[in-house]
């Protein structure tokens, strides 16, 4: 299976995945089109011998010479939907005290890198380290808009934390195979399907109805104990949508990776709890409790780094009817001509890891906006954010949320989210060594709620078998899904919701 691309030579594979698959991955990782393409040229007669002496040779990888350059390199492909194994079930075990997490060997750092990280074939294509921050940092580039990242104590770790959220975002972005199912919520009815109705609708325009037609996916109703349908465009963040279907602005909100379904779930579900809890503080301008610093080492040498820079990290428990611990940072100063104000979110069962999970992204998040201001100064000009702070319609991405709320003529906004009461320490929780046993836990208590956990399994079959991993998209209906972009807001039909302030939220 040899084929020339001007001075790439391309050889195998042979066994075990096709030649689509590869083609497909190459050609997706140089972002080249594939319908109509013809691959043309001449092995430089000094390659030949080469050549022949690889070709025959059975193996699972691709063998690429470049002739004018002198190089090979070897790449391993991921099968893609036509080579993909069948899926196996995995057996739920108990996970360390407070982990929540089990054990997976397969996902060395090495292991990792080997599995899914190619500059030629993807999905991975690179790894690029940042040393200046307060955390070791790490992105995982799946393509020019699209990353994981990591930010723990060691690079090492860092790559591993990458490497998982890049596999998660792809994941989560659209189906392997598209949905054959085209139907209206009206004629598959609540007992078959989930009600677009109750995810929080856009306020800015009414492009949803019943008898609107689109492709759905088959999810699980851990409440029901039954299959559901959810809408793909939900089930799937970067589904391929037709415009004149599309009825809400999807983000990765509720993707969860882990060792296991069950674990993924969990994870996910941890996901909506944290921005949830984000953004039904924020709309409903929700006074928040300060909570105590715990003896954690990570949390005082963040609270220590802000404060060397001019800032003062809070700590602020957003814990809702969820029952999730959910925690707020916010790291705020007055000094003139900082950026005066930074949130982020975590949630765990264990309030120490969601403060630590909080922590870590306000803190980065601080020390890198110098950075992303340097190098777009256009788009962090006082002139333009104050034209994004009186018209809200101009917030569009991630940035301007963060962007916006810097200004101190922001501080209005945020300034009943700190309660006057003294500080307190977070409620703990029943600690459960079973994942199993806490998915049910959840389900149940969120039934008693009037609330229904679904999953979406979407898990690649192929790092599931070779790394041990699995995803999920959770769906809470009636929860507040994380947008960016004002217009796109989803607050309406939301009963849970007491909204007192519309601004743009800071989230990162």
């Amino acid at each position: 299976m040899t084929r020339v691309d001007g001075g790439l030579v391309l050889i195998g594979p042979t066994a075990n995945v096709c030649v689509d698959c590869a083609e497909n991955a190459r050609l997706a990782t140089a972002r080249a089109p594939r319908q109509n393409l013809q691959l043309e040229g001449l092995i430089a007669p000094a390659f030949q011998p080469l050549v022949t002496a690889l070709q025959g040779r059975e193996h699972d990888t691709v063998i690429a010479i470049r002739t004018d350059l002198g190089l090979v390199s070897t790449h391993r492909i991921a099968p893609g939907t036509c080579c993909a194994p069948e899926s196996s079930t995995v057996e739920e075990t108990a996970t360390p005290l407070g982990e929540l997490r089990t054990p997976n060997d397969k996902t060395t750092v090495d292991g990792l890198k080997d599995a899914v990280v190619d500059f030629r074939h993807g999905p991975v294509t690179a790894l690029f380290r940042t040393g200046d921050l307060p955390l070791a940092t790490v992105t995982a580039e799946l393509d020019s808009h699209t990353a994981g990242y990591g930010r723990t104590t060691s690079f090492d770790e860092a790559e591993r934390v990458a490497i998982f959220e890049a596999i998660e975002r792809l994941n989560g972005m659209r189906p392997r195979v598209p949905s054959a199912l085209e139907a209206s919520f009206a004629e598959l009815g609540a007992d078959q399907a989930l009600d677009p109705e109750t995810l929080g609708l856009n306020d800015f325009g009414d492009t949803y109805h019943p008898d609107l037609k689109f492709r759905w996916t088959q999810g699980w109703s851990y409440t029901r104990r039954k299959p559901i349908q959810v809408p793909e465009q939900v089930a799937y963040w970067a589904a391929h949508t037709p415009p004149e279907q599309r009825f809400v602005h999807e983000t990765s909100n509720g993707c969860g990776l882990g060792n296991s379904l069950t674990e993924a779930v969990l994870h996910g579900l941890f996901e909506v709890a944290e921005r949830d809890a984000f953004l039904m503080a924020w709309y409903a301008q929700t006074p928040l409790t300060r909570i105590k610093l715990p003896p954690d080492p990570l949390l005082h040498h963040l609270t220590d780094r802000l404060e060397e820079l001019g800032y003062e990290l809070l700590f602020l428990d957003a814990t809702n009817d969820l029952g999730i611990p959910a925690v707020l940072t916010l790291a705020r100063t007055t000094r003139k001509g900082l950026p005066q104000a930074f949130f982020a979110a975590g949630a765990s069962p264990d309030p120490t890891r969601a403060m630590r999970s909080a922590a870590v992204e306000v803190a980065v998040d601080v020390e890198a906006f110098a950075d992303r201001a340097r190098e777009n100064p256009e788009a962090y000009q006082r002139e333009r954010l104050l034209t994004l702070l009186h018209d809200p319609s101009q917030v569009r991405s991630m940035d301007d949320h963060v962007a916006v709320n810097t200004l101190p003529e922001a501080r209005d906004r945020y300034a009943s989210l700190v309660s006057d009461e003294p500080p307190q320490a977070l409620s703990t929780q029943p600690h459960h060594t079973d994942l199993k046993e806490l998915l049910d836990h959840y389900a149940e208590d969120l039934k008693n709620k009037g609330l229904e956990l679904i999953a979406v399994d979407q898990s690649d079959p192929h790092t599931a078998i070779t790394l041990g991993l699995h995803s999920a998209k959770v769906i809470v209906p009636g929860t507040l899904p994380m947008t960016f972009g004002h217009l796109h807001r989803r607050t309406h039909g939301l009963p849970r919701l007491n909204r007192k302030a519309g601004h743009p939220h800071p989230f990162p």
